[in-house]
């Protein structure tokens, strides 16, 4: 060691630099260039200065129909033309840009073939949109497109590699709500400038995160009465209409309510009244229903949506299928003395099975087959039942259940001795029944309240009203199809269900001409005579009619009154609906 090395003392520690926050800076490279996709629209336009601003200087933007306006010819870059939707057509639009330069980023989904170049992007950047992250009814196929790419931005940061999807709100300078209040009116957003989106992007490109949501809330307006008042007003005011002159029954579907506004009214119903509801079920709230909750009474539309709930329960228990066998059991017993279900308005046996598996004895029913559509007249479907009857049980001893033409069916089988016992259901009050000549619209009409258990009243009378807009009964029974499939949604079994209403207008029309030659062959004398005879039958027929009980004040002096007095085998009795009538009377 030298001399002069002799006064060495040791290192001493250096006081490392002091712990400060920083911030990290967007920053586009000038000798890079940059791919905008659709970089001609509204957006696009906004955001090549913003990004000037930021250093970037080459720029390369796609569009299918090139420059048109002098705004769009007022910046330096490159159009191109080529296809990105195409293998070929992006291949030709990575060439054209590395000749300008290497590719610094893309805002755009191009993420399969820039992979395969020598070198990372600094920035792969996709405008997404708040309708994939929220969900908005009517734009499913737009939000999956923008999942689908939110998926790729995740990929790539697992990979290592640059991505970020931004869930953009509505925008108000540019796009489609440029100029437009309408479709926000009812929103909890308002539109965000676009210098305000550029602004946040710069932050939103300094971290990690694939997927990120930028949008502005709506003043919250503090909770009170008057709150609901003046969310329904602006409903009124958005949807063009005045609740005093239009008519009560109108549904908001038929007005033509916007998908944002039925979102809104569907978040306050479950916010306030904790009623989890779809948007199809929104849309089918009336405006008299409406009304009501705008006054405080939201008893109403509770009443509305618990009915359409029940009715689209039983609707989705419904097989609209045409069987291919002649009869089903409807349970597992197999002794005792059978009971057979005529067949049935909508061909199968759903309203049936409930009691079928309460019953101690063989329940099974007589199924409409194909073989059946092809008969013409009531007297040729009572000859095909005696004979399918007549192979089943030859010996008889078997009791029988129907309604609508199979209780005519069930009558006939008793008269001829075949059956022991008849339960049938008389469901026919309507006085236009025996009209010489039925309209289309009312065997429509009677057909949908044959269906009345599985649609809601205000849905029925919706597609009344629709039905009475077309001249063809073809067109017609397709658009209620249309309408029970859709009010139905996913579940429903109906791969046949037009041409069972075809069955079912068919039916009507048999049955009513059976009644009216009825009718006119058989004089009041006569009629009285064969009241006599069923009356010797005591205990074999049981008829069950529906009746309001509740307009009546002596329920004992009026059923005595209507027995006739030559007919005191008839015995009336009440049955209490909270039973099932069939059960009672079965078993």
């Amino acid at each position: 060691m030298r001399d002069e090395e002799m006064d060495r003392q040791p290192l001493k520690a250096i006081k490392p630099a002091v712990d400060m926050m920083v911030t990290v800076k967007t920053y586009f490279h000038p000798n890079k260039v940059y791919i905008i996709a659709g970089g001609l629209g509204g957006f696009g336009m906004e955001l090549v200065p913003w990004m000037l601003y930021y250093g970037a200087r080459k720029f390369v933007v796609t569009s299918r129909s090139g420059v048109k306006t002098g705004y769009q010819r007022w910046c330096d870059y490159v159009v191109s033309t080529a296809d990105c939707l195409t293998i070929e057509g992006t291949q030709q639009l990575l060439k054209e840009t590395q000749k300008l330069g290497p590719i610094g980023g893309i805002f755009a989904n191009l993420d399969q073939l820039t992979r395969k170049l020598d070198y990372n992007l600094d920035y792969f950047v996709i405008f997404s949109s708040m309708a994939c992250g929220k969900g908005n009814a009517g734009q499913s196929n737009y939000s999956f497109g923008n999942s689908m790419c939110e998926r790729i931005c995740e990929v790539r940061r697992r990979d290592g590699l640059h991505g970020l999807a931004v869930q953009y709100g509505p925008i108000g300078d540019v796009g489609v709500f440029e100029g437009s209040d309408q479709l926000i009116t009812l929103s909890s957003l308002r539109k965000q400038r676009i210098n305000s989106c550029c602004d946040v992007l710069d932050k939103l490109l300094a971290i990690n995160t694939p997927i990120v949501t930028s949008f502005i809330k709506a003043d919250k307006i503090q909770k009170g009465a008057g709150t609901k008042q003046r969310m329904i007003a602006e409903l009124w005011r958005a949807l063009g209409i005045d609740p005093n002159t239009t008519p009560n029954h109108i549904t908001l579907g038929e007005i033509g309510m916007e998908s944002m506004f039925a979102v809104e009214l569907q978040q306050e119903l479950e916010r306030e009244w904790n009623m989890k509801i779809s948007l199809n079920q929104v849309k089918s709230i009336t405006i008299g229903m409406l009304k009501d909750y705008e006054s405080g009474n939201v008893s109403n539309v509770k009443k509305h949506i618990d009915h359409l709930k029940r009715s689209r329960a039983n609707l989705l228990k419904q097989k609209f299928i045409i069987p291919s066998d002649p009869y089903v059991r409807l349970n597992g017993v197999t002794k005792g003395k059978p009971v057979y279900f005529m067949p049935t308005v909508l061909l199968n046996f759903s309203m049936f099975e409930e009691l079928a598996q309460k019953l101690n004895r063989p329940a099974i029913g007589l199924n409409w087959t194909h073989e059946v559509s092809k008969l013409t007249t009531l007297k040729q479907i009572l000859k095909f039942y005696q004979q399918l009857l007549n192979v089943l049980e030859p010996n008889g001893q078997f009791d029988v259940v129907g309604y609508f033409d199979g209780a005519i069916v069930c009558s006939t089988l008793l008269l001829k001795e075949m059956a022991d016992k008849a339960v049938i259901v008389d469901l026919i009050r309507d006085h236009r029944f025996c009209d010489e000549k039925l309209t289309d619209d009312f065997l429509l009409e009677f057909l949908l309240t044959v269906m009345s258990t599985e649609i809601p009243e205000s849905f029925k009378d919706k597609i009344v009203r629709e039905i009475k807009k077309e001249q063809d009964i073809k067109v017609k029974v397709r658009l209620i199809v249309n309408e029970i499939v859709d009010f139905a949604g996913k579940g429903l079994v109906a791969p046949d269900m037009e041409e069972i209403l075809h069955v079912m207008i068919a039916r009507i029309r048999m049955l009513s001409e059976y009644r009216l030659n009825k009718r006119k062959k058989y004089s009041n004398r006569l009629k009285l005579t064969i009241g006599k005879k069923w009356a010797k039958k005591s205990g074999k027929l049981i008829m069950i009619k529906p009746f309001k009980w509740d307009t009546v004040d002596n329920v004992a002096e009026f059923m005595e009154k209507s027995r006739d007095d030559d007919s005191k085998n008839i015995s009336m009795e009440m049955v209490d609906t909270s039973i099932d009538p069939d059960e009672e009377l079965l078993v």
